[in-house]
């Protein structure tokens, strides 16, 4: 095949009954005499390849040349449509003169046999269409109750057609299968932004190898009617703005009325029963076609695509697919944001939802679960590569009733350990070869297709998602550790200590519009580590001389809240470590049944309490939403680390006699960054409950600081020789030095980056985008611009610097998550208030500090653990720290870790680290191409449910590409064609 586009699927008779049949009479198992044939437009060549997946081989049309040959038509192919019979199959061509419909009776798309002419442009009825075709879609005029099927659309006159006097090539549409009625042929004609409605019957009646004029009988102007006020996203519980925050505004986007000066310019269509969806290209909605009667169709209020994160945006779609009515009466368009950036992506539109007075419920949906989901926008599904097209597929095995024999389609698995019935066979067995588990597509999904040539499986309905889910159960209104809530059992989901479920980390692995797990969310000898795991438990490290175990800081798990606040107490931490669950289970209430499965005695202890030797550090990692992780990570908690790499760009700039400076970068991006000046860390501050008279002390000292990292001029430099030199040895205080050894000596020399003199840090006073208000860190009064002073003079050019944080400890290596951005006033604010997608985000942790513990300073400042010390986070007065306890406003926790780090009795320096490895997050489900080859350039999808085939249309080096949905492979012995 030659750069292959687009697939049709039709049932083939045998040779002496080649007609067309309902694709679900396909194949004949009993006879065999039925084929399921693929028709596959080539647009380099202007033909429609035909193979044949029974015998699993390309149809040679034309056996007298050598290689192959495919079935000819009149200009580069584009959409192909059959109707629902399989009697016919119509190919929009487009071409200079020659756009148009090309008729391909199936009575012959197979080889010639016997004295059959050959199969050529003469061969097929044809018309002209006045501009290019785009998307085709057959519809049905259907037969009214007690009147005759109609052969035109009212007052319409179709020109009479000369009987053909040998017709080779028999279809009568009236006689196929499928639903009753007239077919007609709804064309899309995106340069005259219309759709066109054709007789089908009528162009199969042609005179073959003429080209004349295609009669519309209707045309389609597609003038959809959009609201002209603004609109609001439907929001999830996540992202809905508490009443009384006073910041409603930020919190709710809102949707600019559509815009629709443009023309209209019809995409894809989707079209299921008496409805078509047509996408369009160039104004913000999807047109909704009521096509009951084709030919008094009507447009219904579209669908209007949207960006949650970008509300100005103009949307327009590419393709879209809608789905079956699901078994509990649920039905989804999806349609792809062509112009989405860095990739198109997918929005979804749930048409049970829609309340015709009310246009709001016609915008994408706002997904459950977005805080915990930083890299997808709340209301897309987005890729590494752009979505190319789409697909739903609903399917099912059912298990037969022992009671009846007979199986029922779209049944739930039933958890229940109590619980009787057919729907309790779904229930997966010990070792997951049978019942819920992520290979078993038992249900409705979505099947996106990417341009880098990956197939990406997206849960829509899954039938066994009652049963894919930890073994506790939580009845209460509030999630608990695992995401579960409103369970309907008291009891854990096992029956006679055998688990009726998958007993996987989460009750959110299988998520409505999100990716489909590609494994078993569980850690364990047997299924590997495939939930969020350490690999071993937090090393630490420090800098320069080593420190003995009592003296280190400790970085600790704890308890968690309990959510649901009617209760008391805290829910025992636990982790897993390699295949090993550890858990923290108090002697006290063993029996209660808020305690997880581990605390039954099969989980290791994990120790939470600073103070005992024994103790190794640790954490937790919260189980909520298994896509929060990455399948390998390598975090580090380093006090005071770095924000980012050092950069070489930053140009300090020094008024005379000035107890500040401006550090300037313009490609710094410092907001971008996560710095945090002094004004934005006193947030930080209240939030851990420094009182209101230190709080500015403490946030002076907390706040970001500048290290210049460079080197000085080189001392053949003539800044040096021209007095600058002796000037700076001066300014110094170092009358025997010149040149720049006065520099070295008081500011430190890079040949050991890890002791660069402390007079080099600048505290940030004032962060922008752009540019940093800086001061001597530590100092006091005259000090300060005597010190800014000397450090013009030593660095007097641009110079090398990165950005620490102070008195606190950073968390690195998992992609820097925070919520700082440039506010309206320029300088980097807080934005988790007003953006609810980011409550999660954090990666900075206060250590608390034991007023009981003894503790040497690092320097000569006070180190004692009270209030009045601006250097100290908590005061933990009760260790260990618990929630709702003492310091407890210190316990760290983001999307992917969550401890407390309690000082040691040796003061901590900068560069001490606890590193840690984390295993086991979320790996998407797909299927790819690039199995079969690394060259490929993928097309169209196309489902074959009396298969159980995905068909996929590659225009490299696949052709025809089929993969099987029972098993997610590629369909052996021929893969593809």
């Amino acid at each position: 095949m030659q750069s292959s586009e687009r697939v049709s699927f039709v049932c083939h008779g045998a040779d002496n009954s080649p007609a067309g049949h309902k694709l679900d009479e396909c194949p004949d198992y009993e006879s065999g005499t039925r084929h399921t044939l693929a028709l596959v437009t080539q647009t380099a060549t202007n033909e429609v390849a035909v193979v044949d997946l029974a015998a699993q081989s390309i149809v040679d049309i034309d056996q007298t040349t050598p290689g192959y040959s495919f079935l000819r038509v009149g200009a580069k192919p584009g959409a192909i449509v059959t109707t629902p019979g399989g009697a016919a199959t119509f190919v929009g061509v487009s071409g200079l003169e020659k756009n148009g419909i090309f008729a391909l009776p199936t009575t012959c798309v197979t080889q010639p046999v016997g004295d059959d002419a050959a199969r050529d442009l003469t061969t097929w009825p044809a018309c002209h269409l006045s501009s290019a075709p785009g998307d085709i879609s057959v519809v049905v005029d259907p037969v009214l109750d007690g009147d005759a099927p109609r052969t035109t659309c009212p007052g319409v006159t179709l020109q009479p057609v000369s009987p053909k006097v040998d017709d080779a090539c028999p279809a009568d549409l009236t006689k196929e299968g499928g639903p009753a009625g007239r077919r007609k042929l709804l064309v899309a004609l995106p340069d005259e932004h219309k759709l066109v409605l054709l007789d089908a019957q009528h162009l199969l009646d042609q005179q073959p190898g003429k080209f004349n004029e295609c009669e519309p009988e209707a045309t389609f102007a597609l003038d959809a009617t959009a609201p002209t006020t603004p609109l609001a996203p439907i929001l999830p519980p996540d992202l809905t703005p508490t009443a009384g925050t006073g910041t409603s505004a930020c919190l709710s986007p809102t949707y600019p009325a559509p815009s629709m000066n443009t023309p209209p310019t019809p995409g894809g269509f989707a079209a299921l029963g008496d409805r078509v969806y047509v996408a369009d290209r160039t104004r913000p909605v999807v047109h909704v076609l009521d096509v009951s009667d084709p030919c008094a169709h009507r447009e219904l209020p579209p669908l209007l695509p949207y960006s949650y994160l970008a509300p100005n945006r103009v949307v327009t779609t590419s393709r879209l697919a809608v789905s079956p009515l699901s078994p509990s009466g649920r039905q989804f368009v999806y349609a792809i944001d062509q112009d989405d950036q860095p990739t198109a992506s997918v929005m979804a539109f749930d048409l049970t939802r829609i309340d015709p007075n009310d246009p709001n419920t016609r915008t994408p949906l706002v997904f459950d679960g977005a805080p915990r989901l930083p890299n997808l926008p709340p209301d897309r599904l987005r890729f590494d590569a752009s979505v190319r097209d789409v697909s739903f597929v609903m399917r099912d095995f059912p298990k037969p009733d022992p009671a009846t024999g007979v199986g029922e389609f779209g049944l739930s698995c039933e958890p229940d350990p109590n619980a009787s019935g057919p729907a309790t066979l779904y229930q997966p067995n010990a070792d997951y070869t049978d019942g819920a588990r992520p290979i078993n597509l038992r249900g409705m999904f979505g099947f996106v297709m990417l341009t880098n040539g990956q197939v990406a499986v997206i849960d829509v309905e899954d039938f066994d998602a009652p049963c894919r889910r930890p073994v506790t159960s939580n009845m209460g209104d509030f999630e608990d550790l695992h995401g579960c809530k409103n369970d309907a059992i008291s009891t854990n989901y096992s029956r006679d200590g055998v688990r009726t479920v998958t007993g996987e980390s989460s009750c959110k692995i299988v998520e409505p519009h999100h990716p489909r797990s590609a494994s078993l969310s569980i850690s364990s000898s047997s299924n590997g580590l495939r939930a969020p795991t350490l690999r071993s438990f937090p090393q630490f490290a420090t800098p320069g001389s080593t420190i003995s175990l009592d003296k280190q800081p400790r970085m600790m798990a704890t308890d968690f809240a309990n959510p649901d606040p009617a209760q008391t107490g805290t829910l025992p931490a636990e982790v897993n470590v390699s295949s090993q669950l550890y858990a923290h289970c108090p002697d006290q209430n063993p029996g209660d049944p808020r305690l997880p499965a581990p605390c039954d005695g099969s989980a290791l202890p994990l120790g939470i309490d600073p103070g005992l030797d024994i103790v190794q550090n640790s954490l937790t990692l919260p189980l909520i939403e298994p896509r929060s992780y990455a399948q390998d990570e390598s975090p580090s908690l380093v006090f005071e680390g770095r924000l980012f790499p050092d950069r070489s760009s930053g140009f300090l700039q020094v008024t005379p006699d000035a107890a500040e400076a401006v550090l300037r970068d313009p490609d710094a991006n410092f907001c971008g960054a996560g710095v945090e000046d002094s004004e934005s860390i006193q947030e930080r501050g209240t939030s851990i409950g420094i009182p209101s008279s230190a709080l500015d002390a403490w946030s002076v000292a907390h706040a970001d600081y500048v290290q210049i990292t460079g080197d000085f001029l080189p001392l053949e430099n003539t800044y040096w020789s021209n007095g600058n030199g002796r000037l700076c040895a001066d300014l110094l205080d170092q009358p025997r030095l010149g040149d720049r050894d006065a520099c070295v000596k008081v500011f430190g020399n890079i040949d050991n980056p890890a002791v660069l003199d402390a007079d080099r840090n600048l505290s940030i006073l004032q962060a922008s985008p752009s540019q940093l208000v800086v001061a001597p860190r530590g100092c006091r009064g005259d000090a300060c611009a005597e010190r800014l002073a000397q450090l013009a003079c030593c660095f007097p050019s641009g110079t090398a610097y990165s950005v620490r944080a102070s008195h606190q400890w950073l968390v690195t290596g998992t992609g820097g998550l925070h919520d700082l951005a440039a506010g309206p006033n320029g300088r980097c604010e807080h934005t988790a208030s007003c953006d609810l997608r980011k409550k999660y985000f954090d990666q900075r942790a206060f250590e608390v500090c034991d007023p009981s513990r003894p503790y040497v300073a690092a320097d000569d400042t006070d180190g004692e653990c009270k209030l009045s010390n601006p250097n100290v986070g908590c005061i933990g007065t009760a260790i260990p720290v618990l929630p709702g306890g003492a310091a407890s406003q210190c316990i760290f926790e983001n999307l992917t870790s969550r401890f407390v780090v309690y000082r040691g009795a040796q003061a901590s320096v900068p560069g001490m680290t606890f590193s840690w490895q984390t295993t086991g997050g979320f790996v998407p489900q797909t299927m790819s191409l690039l199995t079969q080859s690394s060259s490929v350039s993928p097309q169209s999808l196309g489902y074959l449910p009396e298969l159980g085939y995905l068909a996929v249309v590659d225009a490299s080096t696949l052709g025809l590409l089929l993969f099987d949905l029972n098993s997610l492979g590629v369909v052996a012995p021929s893969p593809y064609f």
